[in-house]
């Protein structure tokens, strides 16, 4: 879509609407970490009534420009483990590429309508997936409050990061989601960082993610500008004030805030599908 025509059919109304989605959507991303695919893909789909495609395109270029603002944020509190973030970008970008080409290729060949259920069932079952583990992590029992964050690699754990990364890099591109609900699981489990720790270093890693895959959909006019940037100005200070909360709070409870997202986007993506 072109720049200039995305702005052309703006509302009142319907821009008061992206404001408040980029809000709301700044104060998950700032808090948690989730939110920018999770959340935006959902709200996009029925909220701001773009295709999936473009719903896509449109979330990551938002995330590009909301995440860096999280980033900076996160890292005034020294949340981000920059060396996990390395390891993890090595794998996640050549997947993100992959996929971004070829879901803009697909578009080219496939039934629109065809391609748009299957990738919101797609999303349905792995968002289901991701809320399950999450409920499961934030109340298991034994729960440690230790702050990690910055602690040296192991040599298995560079390894499984880059494995890792390169399947989530290539749900990234494919869907827009995964810069935050499935990098958490990956930061947890493989390389056992604290929920304060996660939040930040899931925003850095979803920087370079988002960048190379709204690239692709831009250079496939697979983005509404004007949704996306008004996306964004909603965003910001939901974003500090997001980042402010996580600062102040225990990590059980930020964790189990993580997994009570996870639910709610999965329960609107139920309500917002169409079942053929």
């Amino acid at each position: 879509m072109d720049f200039f025509e995305s702005f052309r059919t703006l509302t009142l109304a319907y821009s008061g609407e992206q404001l408040i989605i980029g809000f709301v959507m700044g104060i998950l991303v700032g808090l948690t970490g989730i939110g920018g695919g999770i959340v935006a893909m959902p709200a996009m789909l029925t909220i701001s009534g773009l295709d999936p495609v473009t719903a896509v395109g449109t979330s990551l270029f938002f995330s590009v420009l909301s995440r860096l603002y999280g980033v900076k944020q996160h890292l005034k509190f020294g949340f981000i483990d920059m060396e996990t973030n390395f390891w993890f970008s090595i794998g996640s970008i050549p997947g993100v590429l992959l996929a971004a080409f070829g879901i803009n290729y697909i578009k080219t060949i496939v039934d629109k309508e065809v391609l748009a259920h299957t990738i919101s069932l797609g999303l349905l079952v792995v968002v289901f997936l991701i809320a399950v583990y999450l409920i499961w992590d934030g109340f298991k029992k034994n729960q440690e409050d230790k702050y990690k964050c910055g602690d040296p690699l192991l040599p298995h754990q560079k390894i499984l990061g880059a494995f890792w990364g390169s399947g989530i890099g290539a749900l990234v591109g494919a869907t827009s989601i995964g810069g935050g609900v499935f990098v958490i699981p990956v930061l947890t489990a493989v390389f056992k960082l604290s929920a304060k720790c996660v939040v930040g270093t899931s925003n850095m890693i979803s920087v370079a993610l988002t960048l190379v895959g709204s690239i692709v959909y831009i250079y496939y006019g697979n983005v509404h500008y004007a949704v996306a940037l008004l996306v964004v100005a909603g965003s910001l200070p939901g974003i500090k004030m997001g980042a402010q909360m996580a600062h102040r709070m225990e990590n059980i409870t930020l964790k189990r805030i993580m997994a009570g997202i996870a639910f709610v986007s999965f329960v609107t993506m139920v309500a917002g599908i169409k079942f053929h």
